[in-house]
């Protein structure tokens, strides 16, 4: 029997869902705006008038932040108030409006009773001319800066709900994006300039580079008899901490030492001359008891802890010396310098050494080595071993990154990063990464005549085997000689061997997609590219770097990294692959995001050939248990075993994939890999509240809805988290069995409708470029 409270209920469910379609239509009809528009004035009114007819708003309008007066100045209207009026209000206004407040607090501000919220003091008139009596501003970005706001007002109180206003945020997402478009020429202007910036400074410190610093130092070196000292500090445990925390720590470090350095010794010429050294000059010098001074100096400024990723951390500097024209030629001075700092053969105490003849001899143990380099490719100590790529879609192996070995007599194997570099400075790199690309090639042509699937094999390539080599030339040949087909090679750069020689790298990538080739750009977000510059990039794919994988499912910053990575690449119709996936969280989370496909070890660690032919023989795939899930996925959280059963006979029967754990830190993992649509938390959880879990699920995924549980009677950290919108929605124990029902049911609709409206916001972005351009 229909009762009239049930009869109210429904009526008003019936209207939510009917005025969240409404804003779905107004959201659609704005991102078709966006496709026509290329125009931002034009673009503005296009999105007031949209919001005021589809959307149902009374009122509508862009305001822009004039830095000269720090108003909002509003710049497109639609509805109730013309332009001119609403640009009176704005300069009338004593107080911050709420458009103020959302650009200085960079959120949304919504007011749901103007009347009574003493935030629209300033917008007074709106209240009393047009009897405004709800609205909000939403913050609009340019190049990651605030630059105005999409402002909405309606005349009935208390109509923006935490799904409205979830939209209207999209919407102001999007004008962002379609600004960013429309700007895209005047940022590859900034890019340029930008390259010829890092010829000559460092991205990082600011500081000059070596090469500005040799060029300064042969000025200053001209005169034969001109005496001049270069000290160069070598920041021992720099790559040591690099591998224990992380890029961003390394990013801290040299940021830190380049400051202190300026501090220290503001008059002379600082420059950074290599990833973990720092140069100084001094001309003149009275004696060499002056240079010692100055090599204490700064061997002081550098030895005090760096704190970084939450710990002190220390640099253990040590700093090398060399004079002219004493010590060498003016070409060799900084190279000596560098070399009295680096050198382990002789004295280490103390915090400097001058240059000696005999360093000049170079490391004996870096001869060694570079001759066993030299060696090595003459008597086959090198091999290639094969890490397989999976394709998330299908599960299966679609391709293979070759990794280069070295099995040294009486060493063993040796790690790559003990000797890659060496390859590099030594110039053997040429050679050798021929070898490479030739033996890739061959295994998979032998792949493909003995009747395995056909892979893509990737073969990592130097900015210097670009800069220097016939690269194109090298490809064709080891193409020929093998009879494999270009379509199954792709080459693999990293960010900063794109931007060592920017033009020459990007035409060759362009001439090498003419053959028929494809590139992924390696370790993405750890080196110094702007994301202008990557829409110039031929590239077919990007690689999230492993250091973003690690703790993927329980940071909401890598996570966040990995999302965005992920929805940037697709908006430039490109796919992701990530490396170092080594666990079944990470590889779900990943999944989850749309990554196309992973490597790491949870699949398989790197591989001799005939192990690889064996996987591939075996037909080794991910289980098909781990393939995308479209049915209904329900996770239940509680510590209390009988409390889940309770709600697993409940909602037997009514569709529910249900997925259950007393631990919010298996809910955590099982977030990633099962992808629930909606989750539900007890409040009091022996790890964390639920409320503070729900928290996190909010920053990890935040298309999941949220449902808290509690029969707890303090409710404060309850209300706050649905105010703050980390809960969709909390209901109490003993639950009423039809109103939780019933609510589980919503929160599905909800979370179907905006996946649906995800993924035509993610065609509409795929899109984007080419209407644009048209």
């Amino acid at each position: 029997m229909t009762t009239p409270e049930t009869s109210t209920n429904a009526g008003a469910g019936q209207r939510e869902l009917e005025r969240l379609n409404q804003l779905y239509a107004m959201l659609s009809q704005i991102n078709r705006a966006i496709l026509r528009s290329d125009d931002p004035q034009g673009l503005y009114g296009a999105v007031c008038r949209i919001a005021i007819e589809c959307g149902g708003f009374a009122l509508a309008w862009v305001s822009l932040l004039d830095p000269a007066s720090t108003r909002a100045v509003p710049v497109a209207a639609a509805g109730l108030a013309p332009l001119h009026q609403l640009k009176r209000v704005n300069r009338s206004a004593d107080d911050p409006t709420p458009t103020l407040l959302a650009l200085r607090d960079k959120r949304p501000v919504v007011v749901n009773d103007t009347r009574d919220d003493p935030r629209m003091a300033a917008w007074r008139e709106l209240t009393e001319q047009w009897n405004v009596r709800s609205g909000g501003a939403f913050p609009i970005y340019l190049e990651g800066e605030i630059i105005g706001a999409f402002n909405v007002a309606a005349t009935e109180p208390n109509t923006l709900n935490d799904r409205e206003v979830n939209l209207l945020v999209e919407v102001a997402d999007d004008l962002s994006f379609a600004l960013e478009a429309i700007r895209r020429d005047e940022k590859r202007v900034a890019a340029e300039s930008k390259m010829r910036y890092l010829a000559y400074y460092d991205t990082q410190t600011g500081l000059p580079s070596r090469e500005l610093f040799e060029e300064r130092l042969a000025e200053a070196c001209q005169r034969p008899e001109q005496k001049v000292a270069v000290l160069v500090a070598d920041l021992r445990h720099y790559h040591s901490i690099m591998q224990s925390l992380g890029a961003g720590a390394g990013q801290d470090l040299v940021r830190a030492a380049a400051a202190r350095l300026e501090t220290a010794q503001p008059t002379l010429p600082v420059a950074r001359v290599a990833e973990a050294m720092f140069a100084v000059m001094l001309c003149e010098p009275d004696g060499l008891d002056v240079v010692e001074e100055l090599a204490w100096s700064i061997h002081k400024a550098l030895a005090e802890p760096v704190r970084t990723n939450g710990r002190e951390v220390l640099l253990d500097p040590f700093v090398g010396i060399a004079v002219h024209p004493q010590d060498s030629t003016p070409a060799e001075l900084l190279k000596h310098a560098m070399q009295a700092a680096t050198d382990t053969a002789h004295d280490v105490s103390g915090h400097c050494r001058f240059f000696i003849p005999e360093m000049d001899d170079g490391s004996r143990r870096r001869l060694d080595l570079d001759t066993a380099l030299r060696r090595a490719l003459e008597r086959e100590e090198f091999t290639l071993h094969y890490q397989p790529q999976v394709g998330l879609a299908s599960g299966r192996v679609v391709g293979a990154e070759a990794l280069l070995r070295w099995q040294r007599p009486g060493h063993g194997q040796i790690a790559p990063n003990h000797f890659i570099a060496l390859l590099e400075d030594s110039g053997l790199i040429g050679p050798v990464g021929e070898w490479v690309l030739h033996e890739a090639c061959r295994a998979a042509r032998r792949w493909l005549d003995a009747g395995l699937p056909p892979l893509r094999i990737a073969v990592n390539v130097s900015a210097r085997q670009f800069r220097d080599h016939d690269i194109r030339g090298l490809v064709r040949r080891a193409l020929d000689a093998t009879g494999l087909e270009p379509q199954r090679l792709e080459l693999e750069l990293t960010e900063s061997a794109v931007l060592r020689d920017a033009d020459k790298v990007i035409r060759t990538m362009h001439e090498l997609n003419d053959d028929g080739l494809s590139h992924a750009l390696d370790d993405f977000g750890t080196g110094y590219s702007s994301l202008s510059y990557l829409q110039r990039l031929p590239v077919a794919r990007i690689k999230i770097d492993r250091s973003f994988v690690s703790h993927i499912t329980s940071n909401p910053g890598d996570a966040a990294i990995a999302r965005a990575v992920v929805g940037m690449a697709h908006s430039l119709g490109l796919s992701v692959i990530a490396e170092g996936v080594e666990t079944e969280g990470q590889l779900g989370f990943l999944n989850g995001i749309g990554c196309e496909e992973i490597q790491g070890y949870y699949f398989s660690r790197p591989l001799p050939e005939n192990e690889f032919v064996a996987l591939l023989r075996e037909g080794r795939c991910i289980p098909a248990a781990q393939a995308e899930k479209p049915e209904r996925v329900l996770l239940l959280v509680d510590d209390e075993p009988n409390v889940i059963s309770a709600l697993k006979r409940l909602l037997r029967g009514k569709g529910y994939r249900i997925e259950a754990t007393t631990s919010t830190r298996e809910g955590f993992d099982l977030m990633a890999t099962q992808r629930p649509g909606v989750v539900i938390c007890d409040q009091r959880m022996p790890e964390m509240t639920g409320t503070e879990f729900l928290r996190r699920v909010k920053e990890l995924h935040p298309e999941t809805l949220r449902i808290v549980l509690s029969g707890y009677t303090e409710l404060n950290s309850v209300i706050d988290a649905v105010n703050q919108g980390a809960v969709y929605k909390f209901l109490t124990k003993p639950w009423e069995d039809k109103a939780l029902c019933d609510s589980i049911q919503e929160a599905f609709r909800i979370y179907e409708l905006a996946r649906e409206n995800r993924e035509l916001t993610r065609l509409l972005h795929a899109q984007r470029p080419a209407g644009l351009d048209a």
